[in-house]
This record gives structure tokens, C-alpha cells and sequence, in this order.
């Protein structure tokens, strides 16, 4: 009985393990970024049909960020986490999988630690 649990658990934490990498990996998959003439950097997000952000000259004191579509209806939202000050991306058919945007340098994380030690 206890070799099941075990093999169940093991099977659920691999599961986790897996979907955890998807929302990140859809991310880079859709990060584009590009200067201006200034040499000012500018990133946009796009992921899956309803999530497109931007973070507009990435890095300078009037930096900010655009969420030009987030549907929580859809299969991506966006939302902003008050605790790390990272952006956080929510894939809404994998619960446990995330990903995290530093709006201060426009870079991609795995977990919110990694995202707020970044910054």
C-alpha cells in the first residue's frame, strides 16, 4: 500500500514538475524585444489568444508596464503580485504553472524568489 502511495505521489509531483516549465516556456517562447533610437529596450509578452503585455523602456525611472490583453476567461491572465513586484503569469488549464516577469529587467523566472532576487 505504501508503494502505491509513494508511486501516486511520485507521479503528481513529476506531473507538477512538468507543467510548471509549460506557462514559462510559452513565455520566452513569446518574449520579443527591440530598442529604440535611443537605445531604450522595450519587451512584449505574447501568450497563448489572451495575453499580451508590455513593459516599455525596460529599466529607466518612468518604465512601465501595459497589459494590453488579459482575459481570466481565457487561456493566459496576467496579474501583478504585490509581495515580489514581478508579474505574474497564470496558465488557467495547468494551475501549477507560472511563470514571473521582472518589470525591472524585463527577464523570465520559474518561481517569484528567483524574480524578486533578480530585480
Amino acid at each position: 500500500m505504501k508503494i502505491i502511495a509513494v508511486l501516486i505521489l511520485s507521479f503528481s509531483f513529476a506531473q507538477y514538475a512538468l507543467a510548471s516549465d509549460s506557462t514559462y516556456d510559452n513565455v520566452v517562447a513569446g518574449k520579443k524585444c527591440q530598442e529604440d533610437k535611443s537605445q531604450n529596450l522595450s519587451c512584449s509578452y505574447s501568450v497563448g489568444k489572451s495575453l499580451s503585455i508590455e513593459i516599455v523602456d525596460i529599466g529607466l525611472p518612468d518604465s512601465f508596464v501595459r497589459f494590453n490583453k488579459s482575459d481570466f476567461d481565457g487561456d493566459f491572465y496576467g496579474a501583478y503580485g504585490m509581495l515580489h513586484g514581478c508579474i505574474i503569469i497564470k496558465n488557467k488549464k495547468e494551475i501549477f504553472s507560472l511563470a514571473f516577469v521582472s518589470p525591472i529587467n524585463g527577464k523570465i523566472y520559474r518561481t517569484w524568489p528567483e524574480c524578486k532576487s533578480g530585480m
